[in-house]
């Protein structure tokens, strides 16, 4: 029986048990309801069973305002079973306007509201049950995911903390604090919670995407790596998590591995264009064109079908099919694409650097050094854009410009191997 099910019978079970005791159960937490009402949720619960739409029809024939707000819960639930979440929630505010600390109604329109996304309302709702004195394990569960929805790491972990100390087999609760804990970069203690959690449901892959981002967060590639090939070889590994993994291949210089990686993450897949972009990036330090021309296409091929490309992934596209054609030789293809990009975006300086590379390779020194120069007004590419004009004005021997150019690097950022070059350009003047 599924979870909403669950919930419908022992909410109307509760309810007509409650109807036995009459006044010696009123309270402000939860109706009551009268002898009728209790037949009618007694009969609805057996409707609901085989045409739910029928009971919920009979609920609000039966329904007004002087009736309990159990009749409304019932209806909350029937239409939250069937996944109608705004009746649902109408419902449930109705029965609330009735009995407003009606603890259920509160629990059951805080997971209805979880569900449509309105993570504010939610955590509304949870706090008032727990104001109230009425927050039970389930409940702290629950706010607890919708203050990390929320982005407040830190009240999401003292949300998770008290549900484990009423509940503290829960794992679900646990891999929340674990998540609350690595939003605030206290990636030990998240680890050290991941551990008992993978012993239990090793194939989880959440799990283990967690343990990998926890050990990359920290710099431990060798851990991470290890998480996401241990995942692998339990066949838990999403295409994401095997992504990662190529990407952390390629900065240990394993290139070889990092394609089997890519491969594995994208076969049958059509992932994001951005993640194909990153993959071919990585493919290109490794010098494996041939990898990276094949994630070039499937992004290209995405981004057209895309109804609203995005601008940011169009503009790293045709900056790698730059570099793949200056890798291949293929130098007017490489100068077409970097014209391009410029034509979007004049001061794009990363885009100049590798212009001027062209240029200087075909011999057009002039060219060159206007495109450094114009790369040299680029704020954060400045000391790059200066240090590659020093080096074409040295091989045309000009060492007192070259040296005041390298000076001019230093000045905006002082890096050990310019520096020493620029002392070997001052002994050649």
């Amino acid at each position: 029986m599924s979870t909403k099910k669950n919930l419908v019978w022992l909410a109307l079970g509760f309810l007509a048990f409650m109807s036995v005791f009459g006044e010696q159960w009123r309270n402000p937490f939860e109706p009551v309801v009268t002898r009728r009402e209790s037949e009618q949720l007694n009969a609805a619960m057996d409707m609901a069973a085989t045409n739910p739409v029928e009971a919920i029809a009979m609920l609000r024939a039966e329904n007004g305002p002087e009736a309990s707000a159990a009749l409304d819960f019932a209806i909350g639930n029937l239409a939250f079973q069937a996944n109608d979440l705004e009746p649902a929630a109408q419902a449930y505010q109705a029965a609330l306007d009735k009995l407003p600390k009606f603890r259920s109604a509160l629990l059951n329109f805080g997971r209805v509201r979880l569900v449509q996304g309105q993570t504010d309302k939610a955590i509304g709702l949870y706090r008032t049950l727990v104001a109230d004195g009425q927050a039970d394990a389930d409940t702290l569960q629950l706010l607890g995911h919708a203050l990390l929805m929320e982005d407040d790491p830190v009240s999401a972990e003292t949300a998770y903390r008290q549900s484990l100390l009423l509940g503290p087999e829960e794992a679900d609760t646990r891999q929340g604090l674990a998540k609350a804990l690595m939003r605030q970069e206290r990636y030990t203690e998240s680890a050290l919670l991941l551990g008992p959690l993978l012993k239990q449901d090793p194939f989880n892959a959440e799990l283990w995407s967690l343990r990998a981002n926890a050990s990359i967060a920290e710099g431990n590639y060798a851990d991470a790596a290890q998480a996401i090939e241990t995942a692998r070889r339990l066949d838990c590994a999403n295409s994401e998590m095997l992504a990662t993994l190529g990407d952390i291949y390629i900065n240990r210089e394993q290139p070889v591995e990092a394609i089997t990686a890519y491969e594995d993450a994208f076969a049958g897949t059509q992932p994001s264009s951005a993640r194909l972009l990153r993959a071919a990036e990585g493919l290109l330090l490794t010098g494996d064109t041939a990898g990276a021309e094949n994630m070039l296409a499937r992004a290209e091929s995405g981004l057209s079908e895309a109804p609203r490309p995005d601008p940011d992934s169009a503009r790293s596209l045709l900056r790698l099919k730059g570099a793949l054609a200056r890798q291949i030789g293929d130098t007017a293809g490489a100068e077409a694409a970097c014209e391009s990009l410029l034509r979007r975006d004049p001061l794009d300086g990363e885009t100049m650097l590798l212009l001027a590379e062209i240029q200087d390779s075909q011999g057009r020194l002039e060219e060159a050094v206007m495109t450094l120069e114009r790369a040299a007004r680029v704020r954060g590419f400045e000391a790059d854009a200066l240090a590659r004009q020093a080096q074409i004005e040295v091989a045309r021997g000009r060492y007192n410009r070259a040296v005041e150019l390298l000076e001019a690097a230093q000045a905006f950022e002082d890096r050990p191997h310019v520096a020493r070059y620029l002392e070997q350009v001052r002994r050649l003047r």
